[in-house]
């Protein structure tokens, strides 16, 4: 599944190419990927483009000409944003989640991105070839041309129409943790959140979105190197001082990931034309008996809630 690092990369392309174009036609291919009805987003403008944890959303102009969504900055006392949009106004969001195996193609042959078309999501040798295909399931043509394609393998992911008013506190991102890049995410909201799940590893505590949005296993992994943690230890053995290590390494992973592109090594090509690489610059995921980059101990693999964990036993005791 794409994590953070990926959906902001999508999403920074994004904003660059379709705010300020008018979505002229949806073609629905796959009616169970898309919640909520096409004509109701047909003829609105594109005013933002945004993430919340893993989530990918498109601000719509509707009601008052130029409504527009603007952040909140209050939080509740577990680091959750309350309202991550308050619109001015009444406002339309299309939200995406690209869950396994979505990805979103934006296609326009004008660009000098390679070959007109900037990718992203989960990789797949089709995803240069001619769209719609087979796992195109649905279409957005915007005023200038150019088209946007959500695809998906296996259909876990979906589109959404949704208000405004149900971004908040009581609605979708009810249940989300803190955003780790945001200045309100502090290492003591990270450790009173991780302590709710004292017995929990750590590395599993930090891929559960309720106790921080966005991170998932790669990311996870470099986080507990970057500080140092064995990844196995449970919240309840870290210091003070680790916990602030344990924050720092989160951010630092997802800042480094965020640098490089994003982590899927195929078909990705961001609005600019480069692809993401950052698994090439990653200290442990996918690095079993490898050397440590660091100290060239061998990098070991063990299976902790069904997920590869990968750390350096020197790096990390």
């Amino acid at each position: 599944m794409p994590e953070l690092p990926e959906v902001e990369t999508i999403r920074g392309g994004l904003e660059k190419k379709i705010v300020g174009l008018t979505i002229k036609k949806v073609d629905i291919c796959a009616p169970k990927s898309f919640i909520g009805k096409a004509q109701e987003v047909q003829g609105k403008k594109v005013i933002k483009v945004w993430r919340r944890a893993k989530m990918l959303g498109i601000d719509l102009t509707t009601g008052p000409a130029g409504g527009s969504s603007r952040p909140m900055s209050s939080l509740n006392a577990a680091g959750t944003r309350r309202d991550s949009l308050r619109p001015r106004h009444p406002s339309l969001a299309l939200l995406f989640h690209l869950k396994m195996t979505g990805q979103l193609v934006l296609d326009d042959r004008k660009w000098k991105v390679e070959g007109g078309r900037m990718v992203g999501g989960h990789p797949t040798p089709d995803m240069r070839d001619a769209m719609p295909n087979s796992h195109t399931r649905v279409v957005f043509s915007f005023s200038d041309g150019s088209r946007l394609y959500f695809n998906d393998q296996r259909r876990f992911g979906w589109v959404k129409v949704v208000q405004s008013s149900e971004l908040g506190v009581q609605g979708l991102f009810e249940k989300l943790g803190p955003e780790p890049l945001e200045k309100e995410f502090t290492w003591q909201i990270l450790k009173q959140n991780l302590l709710k799940h004292k017995s929990t590893p750590i590395k599993s505590g930090l891929m559960d979105q309720q106790v921080v949005s966005g991170v998932g296993n790669i990311y996870a992994n470099e986080a507990c190197f970057n500080a140092r943690i064995d990844p196995r230890a449970r919240s309840l053995e870290l210091s003070n001082a680790q916990f602030k290590k344990l924050h720092q390494g989160v951010v630092k992973a997802l800042r480094d990931g965020i640098k490089h592109g994003g982590s899927t090594r195929a078909h990705f090509v961001d609005s600019e034309g480069h692809r993401g690489y950052f698994l090439d610059y990653a200290y442990v995921y996918g690095r079993d008996e490898h050397p440590c980059k660091i100290c060239q101990t061998e990098i070991k693999k063990v299976t902790l809630g069904g997920r590869g964990t990968y750390f350096c036993p020197a790096c990390q005791r």
